[in-house]
């Protein structure tokens, strides 16, 4: 498979899961959280930027 013909592939992958992740509202809202994303909460999660819950101080 040649760069270019390779490149193509892809590009068409890539659009064809944006398609897909973007059919409906409810699946556009999913998609983030069940690729590890968001929380359900709606938060960002660690991995991404999100923040850690903070610990408790034991005096």
């Amino acid at each position: 498979m040649t760069d270019e013909k390779r490149r193509a592939a892809i590009k068409k992958l890539i659009a064809e899961r944006t398609a897909a992740n973007t059919a409906s509202k409810a699946v556009a809202r999913e998609t983030p959280i069940n690729e590890g994303i968001y929380t359900r909460e709606g938060k960002l999660h660690i991995a991404f930027g999100g923040r850690r819950k903070k610990a408790a101080r034991v005096a």
